[in-house]
């Protein structure tokens, strides 16, 4: 019988959950573990896999078919290439962090514009704050967001109800999410950086965005402005 491997917690699932996607695939033996030792113990049986896998196991399954990683990025291909010579297919979670990632940024846009960091560092020292840098508002403020995706899309509709101006940099400068009031190529990456009082980064890891903030782009923007970012990258 071959398998499919859920490369998950044994405990992540509910007898349920468990129970419908064995209907789903009744001709396959259902196994749930991130466990090395089982998994190494039935790799020659392994057709469909879901969750996370080592690269070097995902090399040595001979039956391999499909693999649907838990994660977006797929740039781990670009260090274990032996994995990515393997014939199967490889699909992504794309899209089901738009929510969850793009409050995320927005908590780091409140805390640096609200000093919170600095405020909770004073509160545990029992020290009253004087001087120091000023809070502001977010509204009125410039983000420039490179990389239109689910989670830059939701990003950029964020922002702009909060009354921040939202430049978009992305591949194909004519798809143009709501909420962003210009969108530019990334040949005019450098034009958006001195506008900008923070630079969201939602970018994959590929060889034409690891490299893509150095010395030259900081320099470009303001000292006071702030980078985050949440792809991936050096």
């Amino acid at each position: 019988m071959t398998t499919l491997l859920l490369a998950l917690q044994s405990d992540a699932l509910s007898p349920a959950d468990r129970a419908a996607i064995a209907e789903l695939a009744p001709e396959m033996r259902l196994i749930v573990t991130d466990d090395r030792s089982e998994i190494q113990a039935v790799l020659d049986e392994i057709e469909i896999v879901a969750g996370r896998l080592a690269p070097e196991l995902i090399a040595k399954a001979p039956r391999l078919r499909w693999y649907q990683q838990w994660g977006a990025g797929a740039d781990w291909l670009l260090r274990h290439p032996e994995a990515g010579q393997r014939d199967f297919v490889l699909t992504n979670a794309s899209g089901v962090h738009a929510i969850p990632i793009s409050e995320h940024i927005l908590a780091f846009l409140l805390a640096f514009a609200r000093r919170l960091p600095e405020a909770i560092h004073s509160q545990t020292r029992r020290e009253w704050q004087r001087g120091g840098r000023p809070v502001f508002e977010l509204a009125g403020k410039t983000i420039v967001i490179v990389g239109l995706g689910a989670i830059g899309a939701r990003t950029a509709e964020i922002a702009a109800g909060l009354g921040m101006r939202v430049l978009g940099v992305r591949r194909d400068p004519t798809l143009k999410p709501p909420g962003v009031a210009e969108m530019l190529g990334p040949d005019r990456l450098h034009e958006a950086l001195p506008q900008a009082d923070f630079v969201v980064l939602t970018v994959p890891l590929t060889p034409a965005t690891g490299r893509m903030i150095g010395e030259a782009e900081l320099r470009l923007m303001k000292p006071s402005a702030y980078l985050v970012n949440i792809g991936r990258g050096y």
